[in-house]
């Protein structure tokens, strides 16, 4: 692919959690996941990542095993969202009864998300997760291999607020 001119890749991995993965029918494993980003990375290629928060049959613990996951992982990009869910997709099929705003998709901050179905977390909480996940990211990417001294105390702490919340 690089020799083609490609220069990044993007995936769509969704989850860090392979109950949920098999939940939303992705037909991956976390493994999979790992192995495919990391050939990537290693191949030097830019590398991002796609992940749902939050999506609907998810605890508390499996949006965490997903934050944990994917700030652990070697990428240039990472994207944070809550469950959109759009007619067509199953997830839409899972929850058309529950409905209870029209789409409009954020365009980018985490504000700009929300939750337009009447869902198993709080807006508030899948905003924080949101915001958890990006700031361990960064810091991961920061702090490169001295990032376990700022980014295991951050996210011990706001693990337990996560809990703590709706």
């Amino acid at each position: 692919m690089q020799s083609a001119g490609c220069d990044r890749i993007f995936f769509g991995i969704e989850s860090g959690n392979d109950e949920i993965l098999t939940l939303m029918r992705k037909k991956i494993t976390v493994g999979m996941a790992r192995q495919a980003v990391e050939e990537a990375h290693d191949a030097g290629l830019k590398v991002g990542a796609f992940f749902i928060l939050c999506y609907p049959g998810e605890t508390t613990d499996t949006v965490l095993d997903t934050v944990r996951f994917a700030t652990s992982l070697p990428l240039d990009y990472l994207s944070f969202t809550m469950p959109y869910p759009l007619p067509g997709t199953t997830l839409y099929e899972r929850v058309k009864d529950r409905i209870t705003k029209e789409l409009n998709p954020p365009e980018g901050f985490i504000f700009d998300h929300t939750c337009t179905f009447d869902a198993d977390f709080s807006e508030t909480k899948m905003k924080f997760g949101i915001l958890k996940g990006q700031i361990q990211f960064e810091m991961r990417k920061r702090f490169g291999k001295r990032a376990f001294f700022a980014v295991r105390p951050f996210e011990l702490l706001t693990n337990v607020v996560f809990k703590l919340m709706r």
